[in-house]
């Protein structure tokens, strides 16, 4: 497995974050801070481009769930993109499609923050 890393990017009022490497639980507090640090300014509306992710916990999945929610409640939204189909698969099966919104791409996701 890789190294994790992530990278931010603002476009417009979307905070954009590219997940690379796998997203377990040693790994995750680096999202969380960054999302703590977004929610902490303000800025609640974000975009996880999963591209590059090898791999993604059960237990990192349950907190996005709970960023969404927060991010709801304030207006915004935490989205995925570009999810691996084998990824995407687990997030399916887990139900958690029901609570997070996945899109194909960039475009269709930026463009479904002004539909929420």
């Amino acid at each position: 497995m890789k190294d994790f890393q992530l990278e931010h990017q603002t476009r417009g009022s979307i905070q954009l974050v590219r997940l690379n490497g796998s997203l377990d639980m040693y790994s995750f507090p680096r999202l969380e801070a960054q999302l703590n640090t977004f929610f902490q300014q303000g800025r609640y509306t974000v975009l996880l481009d999963c591209q590059a992710l090898d791999y993604i916990g059960s237990a990192g999945l349950g907190a996005l769930i709970g960023f969404a929610k927060l991010a709801r409640e304030q207006g915004g939204d935490l989205k995925l993109m570009n999810v691996p189909e084998r990824i995407f698969k687990i997030i399916e099966l887990l139900g958690f499609t029901k609570v997070l919104q996945v899109h194909k791409d960039e475009a269709a996701a930026v463009a479904s923050f002004g539909k929420s």
